[in-house]
């Protein structure tokens, strides 16, 4: 039996490693874009940031370390299609059978269609070469001055405290009216605007990229749909990811309007034998059921064991994502798990939340700082559905311990307010915001 992989990333590689140990005498084939496997493209930022020099130390895992247990890599090569009923793939005028095929080929930065967009100095961070390309041109270059975020997700948001690291005039655009508006409540996206002030980002927020103006093929102002025109010397596109699914768009694969391939708790496709997963593929929503595309290494990495054990024969179901995430921004974390407020109201949950500011922990001890919590509980069920946080000194770890317990289904009551959490003056207060907001939600 030949299991055939198209994609060298977290799904990919990871379906191959644990496959291989599932069954060490299975015939593992991966075809890769890249010549490269395994990039760690969470640590693009901090790369760019010059926090460590090596690019090397974003691969995980090199190839030649997969290929000594047996596995195939296939570099540098495009899958043009997949003929399903034949079972073969086709790519750089070869093809390749297969019995299994997973599909694991990730998702690509959306391009806006807009004039300039393919100007000299317009970037995207995805892959190790765009880390390469964007570190070489911005480090230790005085003549870019003034740089462009286009999108305030998370990638925007790291890079702003990358640019304002490196001396850089950063504007940070985004079209919705909040930052952070679907992955965070408005309470804690007010946080992180206050602190985008504080390290005087120019944050422009309800405005929308129109056009970008070249001067010499090279990046010189952006044009705003209101009509603000903006000085520039480079602009980064950070807006959201398309899944790289294009080249099965006419086949008899199920897929979402946006391209996404549509899988059930095994990471079956509706076509026999091929599977999918990671950021060009759903995922279940643990608390709701529901499809939903969650483009995160963490899912990518957890479906792909289950993918490979299924193929081995072992039953295995991928339970679900709370989509728990989390973000350092200069020196504000902020965190989440679960449904947001607007996830649940749009889900017609009768909801009960609570927003607490307090301390990371007693005042006789250095450094004591703000911390935020916002807790969501379904209040016809009493269970914890959501949690976000804002702090800093790493205080948002404390997600760890709320996840759990949305994972648990845990109910809010006399119980779990008297949780043991751990207590020590430099960590935390006798009493702690965890403890307060339950306290609240059990009245």
């Amino acid at each position: 039996m030949k299991t055939l992989i198209i994609g060298g990333s977290a799904t990919g590689m990871g379906v191959a490693a644990r496959l291989k140990r599932n069954d060490p005498s299975i015939e593992i084939t991966v075809i890769q874009d890249k010549d490269y496997v395994s990039l760690g493209a969470c640590g693009l930022p901090y790369f760019v940031a010059n926090n460590f020099e090596d690019k090397n130390i974003l691969i995980a895992r090199k190839k030649e370390e997969f290929e000594k247990t047996g596995i195939k890599i296939i570099s540098n090569a495009k899958v043009d299609s997949v003929d399903f009923k034949n079972k073969t793939v086709s790519f750089n005028g070869q093809f390749e059978s297969y019995d299994n095929l997973v599909l694991a080929v990730g998702a690509k930065p959306i391009k806006p269609n807009i004039i300039g967009v393919e100007g000299e100095n317009v970037f995207s961070l995805t892959t190790l070469e765009d880390g390469v390309l964007l570190k070489e041109k911005i480090l230790n270059n005085d003549k870019i001055k003034k740089v462009v975020i286009v999108g305030a997700g998370f990638i925007g948001l790291e890079m702003t405290e990358t640019f304002a690291e490196l001396n850089k005039q950063v504007y940070l655009l985004e079209m919705e009216s909040k930052v952070m508006k679907k992955a965070f409540d408005e309470e804690i996206s007010n946080l992180i605007e206050e602190k985008l002030i504080e390290k005087k980002i120019n944050t422009l927020l309800g405005e929308q990229l129109v056009e970008i103006k070249l001067k010499n093929d090279k990046v010189n102002s952006i044009l705003l749909k209101s009509g603000k025109e903006i000085k520039a010397d480079a602009v980064l596109l950070s807006v959201g990811f398309q899944p790289n699914t294009l080249f099965l768009k006419n086949s008899d694969l199920k897929m979402n309007d946006r391209g996404t391939i549509i899988v059930n708790q095994k990471g079956e496709t509706n076509i026999k034998g091929v599977y999918a997963a990671g950021d060009c593929a759903t995922s279940k929503d643990f608390i709701n059921n529901e499809d939903i595309y969650s483009p995160l290494a963490t899912v990518a990495s957890k479906f792909s064991k289950v993918i490979a054990d299924n193929i081995a024969g072992k039953k295995a179901s991928f339970a679900g994502s709370i989509q728990s995430s989390m973000l350092r921004m200069f020196d504000l974390e902020i965190a989440r798990a679960g449904l947001t407020e607007q996830m649940a109201l749009k889900n017609n949950m009768k909801i009960k939340s609570v927003f607490i500011k307090d301390k990371d922990h007693t005042n006789y001890t250095p450094n004591q700082k703000d911390l935020y919590l916002k807790l969501i509980i379904n209040e016809n069920t009493r269970e914890i559905i959501g949690a976000q946080m804002a702090g800093s000194n790493s205080s948002v770890l404390r997600i760890y311990a709320l996840a759990a317990l949305i994972w648990q289904k845990a109910k809010v009551d006399s119980e779990l307010e008297q949780i043991d959490l751990p207590y020590a003056p430099p960590f935390s207060r006798t009493v702690d915001i965890i403890h307060i907001a339950l306290s609240k939600l059990n009245k």
